[in-house]
């Protein structure tokens, strides 16, 4: 799927091939594969400190692309791989995302594979379980060209285990975010440095949030659109929340704190959102370790205490003024490239603020303004926020292997191009697409879900 990634600076423990592991099968004595999955193992990964689950996706597909072509799929589980290549396949697809192809060439069963973070021309292995090297890019290249009988036999997604068992509730208090206070130049070994900036000075209001966790696992959302004469909208969502994974690691003198919890909201939405530190939780945390953000900092007090407002976290009503108002909901099942299927979710409400879920799992939330309505086709601006920003958001630029702050951003919203089509229920997005296994770009179809 098209789509722009954040920049994490916790990449660059995930692109490392795994260099010890130990087996934890007893966390898997609960686990149900989702339909069209089998799990292969769980592994506790000692350098990282972390366990992760390896699931066997293959049976979700027919075709899948393969350097521009489609190719068909003939599954073999991981136990059945040649027992020279199963170390090497499970180091992989322990870094990432894994696929393993098998084929014919110069008269040798030949297996090569992908991983989003390593080199393709590194990963051509002979049934034993030795690598074959190429000595340029023009012999790689040529390996290519001759390979035949090529079919997948094994797709490997890799997800952690997560599990927040004994951890401490760091959450606790009063945290704001605005569209004022900036957090930039994050980095592995500090904190970063902070700043107040307008964001999207171009609009006529800025958004403020409260979040409030109590000890008893209730809470609240409070949101605050201010326009620029003073006035204000606010906005009260009670939830119930848990914890459902907590991670610690030292590093360079540094010391990471993370949080998967999860919000039951009483007007409805369920959501899975992220908080990461650097500081423990004392201070500041981020939904991402980006390089520049809008975080969430504690407050002794709600200073918004004792207003309420009507409840937003739940589903959005049809509208015939505004017709994109809604929720929406598109499967991404793509046969090229990245694998897997996942349900995305974009939430417009009449209010002009919204937020995009990947399953259940928070993106970011938005504001947004409908620019032009011509027929089917809409222009709108989205206005993220509550996430991370990359280099075209305007605020930071690189070069020489660095990445440098603009020092006087000004962030502005983007312009996407939408299509709203059949009585107003079905919506494509622009830049929202998946990959045959043609590798042919096919639009994502979100249908407005009413119920």
């Amino acid at each position: 799927m098209k789509m722009k990634r954040y920049l994490k600076i916790w990449v660059a423990c995930v692109v490392l091939l795994t260099a010890a592991c130990t087996t934890a099968d007893s966390l898997d004595e609960d686990y149900v594969p989702e339909e069209g999955t089998e799990l292969i193992g769980t592994f506790f990964v000692e350098n990282r400190q972390m366990t992760l689950r390896l699931i066997d996706i293959t049976s979700q597909y027919d075709m899948v692309g393969y350097q521009g072509k489609a190719v068909p799929v003939q599954h073999t589980s991981f136990d059945n791989l040649p027992e020279g290549l199963k170390e090497t396949v499970k180091n992989w697809a322990l870094s990432a995302q894994t696929q393993v192809y098998r084929m014919k060439w110069k008269g040798e069963e030949i297996y090569h594979l992908l991983c989003l973070f390593m080199d393709e021309n590194t990963g051509v292995y002979r049934k034993s379980g030795e690598r074959v090297a190429f000595a340029s890019m023009t012999e790689y290249m040529q390996f290519l060209q001759e390979a035949s009988d090529i079919c997948c036999i094994l797709l490997i997604d890799v997800e952690v285990v997560r599990s927040a068992d004994g951890a401490p509730n760091l959450l606790v208090g009063t945290w704001q975010t605005d569209w004022r206070h900036l957090h930039h130049d994050v980095g592995v070994t500090g904190t970063g440095i902070d700043d107040q900036v307008p964001l999207y000075a171009d609009l006529p209001f800025s958004i403020t949030e409260i979040c409030q966790f109590e000890k008893d696992g209730t809470g609240y959302l409070r949101s605050i659109k201010t326009y620029r004469d003073g006035t204000q909208e606010m906005a009260l969502d009670p939830f119930t929340y848990k914890m459902t994974d907590y991670l610690k690691q030292e590093s360079e003198g540094s010391t990471y704190q993370g949080y998967y919890y999860k919000c039951f909201f009483a007007a409805g939405d369920t959501i899975e959102y992220t908080a990461r530190t650097r500081d423990g939780f004392n201070r500041v945390f981020d939904r991402y370790f980006a390089y520049v953000t809008y975080p969430w900092y504690r407050l002794v007090s709600d200073p918004y205490d004792g207003k309420t407002g009507s409840p937003k976290y739940g589903r959005p009503q049809k509208s015939k003024q505004t017709p994109i108002v809604g929720r929406w909901s598109g499967n991404c099942d793509g046969a090229a490239m990245v694998f897997g299927k996942h349900t995305y979710h974009w939430v417009f409400r009449a209010d002009g603020t919204g937020y995009q879920l990947q399953d259940q799992s928070f993106m970011q939330s938005f504001a947004y303004t409908v620019d032009s309505v011509q027929g089917e086709n809409l222009e709108l601006t989205i206005y993220k926020y509550d996430t991370g920003f990359t280099i075209d958001d305007g605020f930071w630029t690189s070069g020489d292997f660095r990445y440098h702050f603009v020092s006087q951003p000004v962030p502005q919203g983007k312009g996407m191009k939408a299509k709203l089509y059949g009585g107003g229920d079905k919506l494509e997005i622009e830049g929202w697409t998946v990959r045959a296994a043609d590798y042919s770009v096919l639009p994502i179809v979100f249908r407005r879900i009413e119920k």
